[in-house]
């Protein structure tokens, strides 16, 4: 799914003043804590309601407090590292990009500028898909899912999708794929739907023209593999346009 967000759906994935920190909270250990702890108080109340008749009121209220009671601090802890996690956010995403802080807060000037948009590999809306979209702005680009993936987008070398990406068995696997001119980080989505991340390859293309898209292409007669030879490639990247 492809979309230009309006300025409501904007400042709905900004309203902490920032999209970066509002799709950084879609991870954490603390998401997981709060769920358990939601789990551990709805068996408890369940547990109760079908022991009512033989227990009696007052034991079967005493199950439910036996499972609420860590089940309310599994809460309280998973709250707590959800707020840590949000806070620390510049950390996340500096530790798994090239980007410093003053790009990523660059990056979230952008995302509120005309032009942004908005892209996926569904079609859900809700809240929980809205913070797993990727986006492009007019310099970066945000892969979608849970993983904090940006490049600039003038240092993306290729994007592609490919049926035929060898695994470690010899087998092969369906495959969404991007990296960037400095080879250390990379996106890799297995088994995406083909149909949009065709569209994906294709916006990327569009506002880069630079960007690979083929799984196999030649140069100055020589055949190159764009997913098993990344370094080749980076090196003729290189070569071809420079780095800045």
């Amino acid at each position: 799914m492809i979309l230009e967000p309006d300025e409501k759906l904007k400042k709905k994935m900004a309203k902490n003043g920032s999209v970066l920190q509002y799709m950084y909270s879609v991870a954490g250990a603390g998401k997981g804590l709060i769920t358990m702890g939601a789990m551990f108080i709805g068996i408890g109340a369940m547990l109760a309601a079908a022991l009512l008749g033989t227990l009696g009121t007052e034991k079967a209220a005493l199950v439910v407090v036996v499972a609420a009671v860590p089940g309310i601090l599994l809460i309280i802890l998973g709250i707590f590292l959800q707020q840590k996690r949000e806070k620390g956010w510049v950390a996340g995403y500096m530790k798994k990009t090239s980007l410093n802080e003053q790009e990523l807060h660059q990056v979230d000037q952008e995302f509120r500028q005309p032009g942004t948009i908005l892209f996926s590999l569904d079609k859900g809306k809700d809240t929980n898909n809205l913070k797993r979209m990727g986006f492009i702005t007019s310099n970066y680009v945000k892969f979608p899912g849970v993983k904090p993936c940006i490049f600039r987008l003038e240092d993306v070398v290729a994007c592609l999708y490919t049926k035929k990406m060898l695994c470690a068995d010899g087998g092969y696997e369906r495959a969404l794929i991007a990296y960037a001119v400095d080879g250390v980080w990379a996106f890799l989505y297995t088994s995406p739907p083909e149909k949009a991340s065709l569209e994906i390859v294709k916006l990327l293309k569009e506002h880069n023209p630079r960007i690979i898209t083929d799984h196999h292409f030649a140069y100055e007669d020589r055949e190159y593999d764009t997913v098993q030879q990344v370094e080749e490639v980076i090196a003729l990247h290189k070569r071809i346009y420079g780095k800045k």
